[in-house]
């Protein structure tokens, strides 16, 4: 009997290999590649992004905004390429995190860990408010909004929210799957009226030399854009529980990146069309005023639309932050407990518990202090910013993860130079550009991360957390191979 028959017969595990993962209680191949896309759709929020906010590119940059929109798009994807060179290594509950401690070390980890964590937080409370608030419009029938109501949307959409992710991964993507494909198939759909509606102008894309924005104003032109695509990236983070994720994750980053930038492009396109004949919509930043007009029902059904996506946001960007606070409890850098799993449902319940009451709290806590407030100006704030140190700080750590593990070549390290060169550039752009308010509220972010920084490094210097389990991630068991001669069992 060969040795691979005696060991396939006896069932023997490795013996060199270690018997649990870093991240174990995760239930692995549990999600598919469709799965890891749906999340991270879900998170971007196409949709409501594009039936909301879509004018304000648009009003930022006129006829260029178009091209922004397409070097944006370019950025984006680069930043998924650079995603890659990881993901294609390593399968990372932390993500973006994960990666940069594995590149640039702990430290700087911490600093991007900090930085996705406010991302996703602010992301998710600020959705959270806008689907409650839509919600609540449908409720009142316009009437106006009442706070308990708010307050009993927000805790009942959160219970909600964190049910579909204690119950498993799959369980939260297939609603995602389910709910984004209505919306998107809702928004494309819309977009062709749109266009069908102009004749399929295509003349007002192409942009007026005569009306060149500055350098400085296309750059802050991208970062307005680059908000729209923030979250693609949090397939990433279902790894673990995903089959075959040194290859699903890698092509759910790209094909996210793309479809969603194709997404934006014609609805981008179809608002230009519009604007440029004079059918742009009032109380929509793409459906034209005569639909609504003579269709008013379209208006209830559009606030359906984009209170199901952003409340859809919520759960993929929620789902995101309970795999990294998991991570960072496995490694001791928050309280143990959060690192526990459910034995039935094999998912972070302790995190999801946690986090959901964060976010229902600081949805409340910004309705209650109303627009134009200094929380409600931290929060949004700490979208774009969150984000933006992130993307930067993962594609400056690829070429040294790369030279670290000795696979270095510049045909899969040039993504992530050049992103780095470019979100730079953005970066520096957009703290340049902040006034008013927002002074106050970049201020209380930069205190935020750097005590984040400074509260992980003297931890590590008083010896209570080690920089060793920095950057945990799924790593092969001894139950998941067999055992050979080498491992210490008799010759057959």
């Amino acid at each position: 009997m060969s040795a691979l028959s005696d060991a396939i017969s006896r069932r023997q595990p490795a013996a060199s290999l270690s018997a649990r993962s870093p991240l174990h209680g995760l239930r692995r191949g549990s999600v598919r590649t469709v799965d890891l896309v749906a999340q991270s759709v879900a998170a971007v929020a196409p949709a409501g992004v594009l039936l909301t906010h879509s004018g304000g590119l648009v009003g930022h940059l006129g006829s260029f905004s178009f091209v922004a929109l397409l070097l944006t798009a370019a950025v984006v994807v680069l930043v998924a390429l650079t995603m890659s060179v990881f993901a294609r290594r390593i399968s990372a509950a932390g993500g973006i995190y994960t990666f940069v401690a594995r590149g640039l070390g702990p430290i700087v980890g911490i600093a991007a860990g900090a930085a996705i964590a406010l991302g996703y937080a602010s992301v998710a409370i600020d959705t959270l408010r806008s689907g409650v608030r839509r919600l609540g419009g449908l409720i009142t029938a316009g009437n106006g909004e009442d706070a308990a109501t708010t307050v009993l949307l927000a805790l009942g959409c959160t219970a909600i929210i964190v049910v579909v992710i204690v119950c498993g991964a799959r369980a939260s993507t297939r609603v995602m799957l389910v709910i984004e494909s209505v919306a998107v198939a809702a928004i494309v759909a819309v977009t062709a009226v749109v266009f069908a509606g102009t004749g399929w102008d295509l003349a007002p894309l192409v942009p007026d030399p005569g009306a060149m924005p500055s350098p400085s104003a296309l750059a802050g032109g991208i970062g307005v854009a680059l908000v729209s695509f923030v979250g693609f990236e949090s397939g990433a983070t279902l790894g673990p529980e995903s089959r075959r994720p040194l290859a699903s994750v890698p092509r759910a980053l790209v094909w996210t990146a793309v479809a969603v930038a194709i997404v934006y492009l014609f609805g981008t396109g179809a608002q230009l069309s519009a604007a440029a004949s004079g059918s742009a919509g009032r109380t929509s930043a793409l459906v034209p005023a005569s639909v609504l007009e003579s269709a008013p029902w379209t208006a209830t059904l559009i606030d359906a639309v984009i209170a199901a996506s952003w409340l859809v946001c919520t759960l993929a960007c929620t789902n995101a932050l309970v795999r990294l606070v998991f991570t960072m409890a496995r490694e001791g850098i928050l309280p143990a407990w959060l690192g526990r799993t459910s034995q039935r449902f094999a998912t972070p319940h302790r995190a999801a518990l946690t986090v959901g009451g964060v976010v229902a709290t600081g949805t409340i806590l910004q309705a209650w202090a109303g627009h134009g407030s200094l929380l409600d100006a931290t929060i949004a704030l700490a979208t774009p910013v969150g984000f933006l140190i992130a993307y930067l700080l993962v594609c400056a750590a690829a070429v040294p993860y790369l030279l670290r593990v000795g696979e270095f070549t510049l045909r899969e390290s040039w993504p992530a130079i050049v992103g780095t060169v470019a979100l730079g550039a953005v970066a520096v752009t957009e703290v340049m550009g902040v006034v008013g308010l927002d002074r106050a509220a970049l201020a209380i972010i930069a205190v935020v991360l750097a005590m984040a920084v400074l509260g992980h490094v003297v931890r590590f210097r008083a010896g209570r957390t080690s920089t060793s389990h920095s950057g945990a991630y799924d790593t092969p068991v001894a139950a998941d191979a067999l055992a050979t001669p080498g491992d210490g069992l008799p010759r057959p």
